[in-house]
């Protein structure tokens, strides 16, 4: 990776974290924590951070508490005793999920509501420990992304049907959990998005399109239907083989790389020019194992991923579908508000919202 990526990628990690680990961020990036103190160092320089012992936080920041172990509190500044206090649990904080907490910090922000942070790192049994943790707080509403895609079936949902205050569920469908207490949902239309992707490359020319993704994916089934339905509308038969799944080995990244190599044979051989990649960390592999092969992105393979994260960072920027993060997050955060206020005396009807992604045209589709 080039230094001035990776510098980059510091910067954003800051940005969306409020702090950083040298040790754990070199070990994401498979590289040494000389090379990453290194470049904290050179930013620093150039005003860009400070450095604290052991990482850095942003220019004038303070070091985070680390989401999963201590709350993240707002409210209006003063002093004053906030309107109410709402619990939010995600699976992650270090990836997608930033954008999504930073909407409803700043919605919570500007209502005068304290926001309490849990994370589950993808954790059943823990998602159900926090739960019960916010329960026993007395908190005013919940904000919550669970670990699957669905929550039918799941003790997940016995907890939330049980709950006597507002539940918002974030970034999940819950179609098949509206018997199920009174929950509202706020998401990202990924159907929508995965059809903006192909109707992108179909639109550039391209008749032969893949989809590779993550088979545990929460989000992959939407794609995969949104997928589906941009090919059929444009008059191409139902392919089922032109979706890839990927399963990526637990630490091995050479395995995993195996695997794009082989996708990448198969797109040679099936005659596929170009493919929707998600998330932006396979769809960098991508590019990557296409330049050593000497296949030009995006004149000989045009790739777009999926999530926005780090698109733009890549040896050749993505064209990227970036979901709309930190309005779902925002939005979440008012719908449960509102809901509290229903229940103190006014009135409104339950929601589920679905939001619009958007495309991001950079360099890998469009020369």
């Amino acid at each position: 990776m080039l230094t001035e990526d990776r510098q980059q990628l510091i910067l954003r990690e800051l940005a969306l974290n409020g702090s950083l680990n040298a040790s754990e961020f070199a070990a994401k990036l498979g590289t040494s924590g000389m090379t990453v103190r290194r470049d904290l160092a050179v930013l620093a320089e150039q005003g860009l951070l400070e450095r604290v012992h052991g990482g850095a936080i942003p220019v004038g920041g303070k070091p985070s508490a680390g989401p999963a172990t201590q709350p993240s509190t707002s409210w209006r500044p003063g002093g004053r005793r906030p309107l109410a206090t709402i619990g939010m649990i995600v699976p992650s904080a270090s990836y997608y999920f930033p954008g999504v907490i930073r909407g409803a910090e700043a919605a919570a922000q500007e209502a005068g509501v304290r926001l309490v942070l849990g994370v589950t790192n993808y954790s059943d049994a823990e998602e159900r420990r926090q739960l019960r943790r916010l329960y026993e707080h007395g908190v005013d509403g919940i904000l919550i992304t669970p670990s699957g895609q669905s929550l039918a079936g799941t003790e997940t949902l016995e907890l939330l049907a049980e709950a006597e205050v507002p539940v918002v569920v974030v970034e999940r469908s819950i179609d098949d959990a509206l018997d199920h207490g009174r929950l509202e949902a706020v998401r990202s239309d990924h159907v929508r998005g995965s059809e903006i992707a192909v109707n992108h490359l179909l639109g550039l020319g391209h008749r032969k399109v893949a989809i590779c993704l993550r088979e545990n994916s929460p989000t992959a089934p939407q794609l995969i239907e949104g997928f589906h339905l941009a090919m059929q509308r444009a008059g191409h038969a139902r392919d089922d083989s032109m979706v890839r799944a990927m399963s990526r080995a637990q630490n091995d990244p050479q395995a995993h790389r195996e695997l794009v190599d082989r996708i990448l044979d198969w797109c040679a051989s099936a005659e596929v020019t170009a493919a929707v990649v998600h998330t932006d960390e396979d769809a960098l592999q991508f590019v990557s194992a296409c330049l050593e092969r000497q296949i030009r992105v995006p004149e000989d393979f045009a790739i777009v991923s999926y999530d926005d994260e780090i698109a733009a960072l890549g040896a050749v920027p993505l064209t990227a579908v970036a979901p709309p993060k930190y309005d779902v997050g925002h939005q979440a955060l008012v719908m449960c508000l509102s809901r509290i206020g229903a229940r103190r005396g006014s009135t409104s009807a339950l929601q589920r919202v679905n939001l619009s992604p958007a495309l991001e045209v950079r360099g890998s589709t469009q020369v």
